[in-house]
């Protein structure tokens, strides 16, 4: 056989086998990654809440929940408690929009006529206190610490969904008039660990169910909140 052709074969061979290890090394798909642990998402993202100083919040109630005269509620708050925005409320049966604005520990709110008005800020958490959210003694930080049996919904790239119990007194903190522990649905964003959204599913006054849904955006952006004038 000529050594011109021999060399050719030898060449041909070789890249063969060169090219089926390769495609042999390639076929193989990587080990899928193992879901997160939820209690660790949980951990995670209490510690990066505690250290939230802003935020843009939004508040749904649905079903009948007499401790809370609040049935929505949007706005901006601080770490230090200070919070404006805008909710509905009930008020001797009918839905009426107020803005409201807590600076200081005063509150003050402003119907659809007249202007603001100054009430104890005691008062505050009968309509529905904000300021408590970020608060990390007894806010979204607190709860997250305390959930029992938790339990990993889904999870993504982007976000991670846990479910679990949160214990009446702690869940009162961001939800008055709680006397039972609490079902709870957390959203956390990933991989920044904020909380986007956590829903406590309740039991209205008329045995129906009922839930709180707290969505919370735009962290730490500058925030100021003055008295009204």
């Amino acid at each position: 056989m000529p050594a011109r052709r021999i060399v050719a074969l030898g060449l041909t061979a070789l890249l063969l086998i060169v090219l089926g290890g390769c495609s042999s090394g390639s076929s193989g798909s990587a080990e899928p990654a193992p879901p997160p642990n939820p209690t660790e998402l949980l951990t995670e993202s209490a510690q990066a809440m505690a250290s939230v100083t802003t935020a843009h919040f939004t508040i749904e109630v649905t079903g009948q929940l007499p401790s809370l005269t609040v049935q929505s509620a949007e706005g901006v708050l601080t770490k230090k408690g200070d919070a404006q925005g805008t909710a509905k409320i009930t008020e001797v049966g009918q839905l009426v929009e107020v803005e409201f604005v807590l600076v200081n520990s005063d509150l003050y709110l402003k119907g659809p006529t007249g202007g603001f008005a100054k009430i104890p800020a005691a008062l505050a958490g009968q309509v529905y206190d904000p300021s408590a959210i970020l608060n990390p003694d007894k806010g979204v930080a607190a709860v997250l610490k305390s959930v029992q049996d938790a339990t990993l919904v889904s999870s993504d790239g982007t976000s991670a969904v846990v479910s679990g119990t949160v214990p009446k007194d702690v869940a009162a903190g961001l939800v008055p008039g709680i006397s039972s522990d609490v079902k709870a649905t957390f959203t956390i964003a990933r991989p920044s660990s904020q909380l986007t959204e956590a829903r406590f599913e309740l039991t209205g006054s008329d045995g129906q169910p009922a839930a709180v849904r707290v969505q919370l955006s735009q962290f730490n952006e500058p925030v100021t909140v003055n008295p009204p004038a």
